[in-house]
């Protein structure tokens, strides 16, 4: 890479310890001029992102007063992004992922614009928001792969992991304040959350501009069939031991355990006996675990060994808090378990992560984290099938049903997985 790319600690000579011999603090990658500007980048982006979702609900609610029309976007915009996701992943491997990160993210910061003109002049209907739910997830999909493969462009393996995490934390952030701001903007005005939207997409905007260009190899290929690229991504990811089942260990939560976040106000209501506020407790204990356990990963990441295993082990711990929140009965047991589930697996999240790009051939790095996001982009699915459950079997008994059986596949895949114990 070019100097201007490396830690800032490498350009110059100093006493003591060797630069391989200096213990590495947790904001290690931060030292990097461009990671930093991505980090920001990163966390402006996920407050427009969590602003936006938050404000077309509110948004959707006003226009139509109708579950279904709420529904409708959030899973049409979902869907959408789902399918797209192989296309950005064949996008960051065929072009320059700054020049992919720069376009999308412009794309994003006119959409919000666009839709804040629209709000406040008072124009705004139901099929602009339906509109600017496509647009944004197909930004989305074209921006996330070259985002998360950007970070390898940008690190040496000795400070991967540590730029993993703090990627993980910057989006956490977001997802803990983003929601609260959205909240108070929205309750001010309809227009508020959107001139918002739109003033932290111009920001991130801002920042992708500011990185340079770092000198990596070129793993840019002569164009072919966009279907013979994405089939040849996945059968590489599908055909490495080591990829496949980091691929599913990330997969299985997003289908059996992240839904039961969408039913947490119904948990709140129903089981605690508690309103909105609670709700947004309960959330918000998520995200400060992550931190934690993020934090962790930051500080000792570099020196793990049996990185596999670890990750997995921590998931069936994660899977075990989880299934005991089901039985929780007042909100400080809620709470806390939540914490701790969320420290485990924020620190397991960002290691599988860390695992899965390092094991990844440079030209594959693209389309590989195409398939990772693509893990999580089945949620919908598992939102819809636990619903289904819990309309007949109580929200307890049902997320609990889908948390054992989680458990029971990672047991399985810990069992009679090799390549998960090597990794």
């Amino acid at each position: 890479m070019a100097s201007e790319t490396q830690p800032e600690s490498s350009a110059t000579p100093h006493a003591g310890p060797a630069p391989g011999k200096r213990r590495k603090g947790a904001f290690e990658s931060l030292r990097n001029r461009d990671f930093r500007l991505l980090t920001l980048s990163t966390i402006s982006l996920g407050f427009g992102q969590w602003g936006q979702q938050i404000a077309l609900g509110w948004l959707v609610f006003v226009l139509t007063e109708s579950a279904i029309q709420l529904a409708n976007v959030a899973f049409i915009g979902g869907v959408l992004s789902l399918l797209l996701t192989p296309v950005g992943g064949i996008v960051a491997d065929r072009y320059p992922r700054r020049t992919v990160i720069v376009l999308a993210t412009l794309a994003d910061t006119a959409q919000a614009a666009g839709l804040a003109v629209l709000v406040f002049s008072g124009h705004v209907q139901v099929w602009h928001v339906y509109a600017f739910s496509l647009l944004t997830a197909l930004t989305t999909a074209m921006s996330q792969p070259a985002r998360q493969a950007f970070v390898a462009d940008l690190m040496t393996p000795a400070t991967l992991p540590n730029a993993i995490a703090m990627n993980s934390i910057a989006q956490n952030i977001s997802r803990i304040l983003g929601p609260s701001l959205a909240g108070i903007l929205t309750a001010a005005s309809l227009a508020s959350p959107f001139i918002f939207v739109a003033a932290m997409r111009g920001l991130a905007c801002v920042n992708t501009l500011m990185m340079s260009r770092p000198a990596v190899p070129a793993v840019y290929r002569q164009p072919r069939n966009p279907l013979s690229d994405i089939a040849a991504g996945f059968k590489y990811v599908m055909g490495e031991p080591q990829t496949r089942v980091l691929l599913a260990v990330n997969t299985l939560p997003a289908l059996l355990i992240y839904p039961y976040i969408s039913f947490m106000p119904l948990f709140a209501r129903v089981e605690l006996g508690h309103g909105s506020g609670t709700y947004g407790l309960l959330v918000s204990a998520i995200g400060i675990g992550s931190i934690f356990g993020l934090l962790g990963l930051a500080v000792i990441g570099d020196r793990l060994r049996h990185g596999g295993p670890l990750t997995l082990g921590g998931l069936i711990a994660y899977a075990l808090l989880v299934m005991a929140f089901t039985q929780t009965r007042e909100l400080w047991q809620s709470m806390a378990v939540l914490i701790a589930a969320g420290v485990i697996h924020g620190f397991c999240l960002a290691l599988g992560n860390t695992l899965f790009l390092t094991a990844l051939r440079q030209d594959m790095q693209g389309r590989g984290m195409a398939a990772w996001q693509m893990g999580f982009g089945i949620t919908p699915f598992g939102v819809l099938a636990m619903g289904f459950m819990i309309n007949r079997a109580g929200v307890r008994s049902a997320e609990l049903g889908f948390f054992v059986v989680c458990l029971g596949m990672f047991l399985l895949i810990f069992v009679f997985n090799r390549a998960i114990r090597r990794a």
